[in-house]
């Protein structure tokens, strides 16, 4: 059996396997973290602005719930859609459990070394929101806050979301 790869759809393929796994992993971040200041969203997709490190179970739940979500949408795009974007794989268990596998062991294994970078230097409190909002303004990502984050930012820093988003320049 010959294996025949389109690769323009290969390839977006492969991004909605990132905008799924990062939009999965963000979104359970955002409902479940109780330090919430605000998100992000931009080209780059969605960040949680948080004052704390979120705890391991924490993140755990995250990589779990992202790597079913990829998982589904994987086994979905290579074996149900048709035509495939990869024609001629083998369609048994095993072949379907590797070929599924990859891209859930990939995308993990990415977002791992992020969370590592994250506990080899950490940073807490303003530093941290300061830090993750200047990070999403440089990338052009627009800025929400949440309840939470406009009580923090007029007792902090005396400011309205806007006069605070003014003022954190990148």
């Amino acid at each position: 059996m010959s294996i025949h790869i389109n690769p323009i759809y290969l390839t977006a393929v492969i991004l909605a396997w990132f905008a799924i796994y990062h939009l999965a992993y963000a979104l359970i971040g955002i409902a479940r973290d109780r330090s919430l200041v605000g998100w992000s969203i931009g080209p780059l997709g969605i960040n949680a602005i948080t004052m704390q490190q979120p705890p391991v179970s924490q993140v755990i739940i995250q990589l779990a719930s992202a790597a079913v979500a990829v998982a589904g949408i994987s086994y979905a795009s290579l074996y149900l859609l048709i035509p495939p974007p990869i024609a001629g794989l083998q369609q048994t268990v095993s072949a379907e459990l590797v070929a599924v596998a990859i891209p859930v062991a990939l995308l993990t294994f990415w977002r791992l070394l992020g969370i590592l970078r994250e506990w080899r230097f950490p940073l807490w409190g303003e530093a941290r929101v300061l830090a993750s909002i200047q990070r999403s303004r440089a990338t052009g990502a627009v800025v929400v806050f949440t309840a939470m984050g406009r009580t923090f930012l007029r007792e902090r820093f005396g400011a309205t979301p806007g006069e605070f988003l003014r003022t954190a320049r990148y």
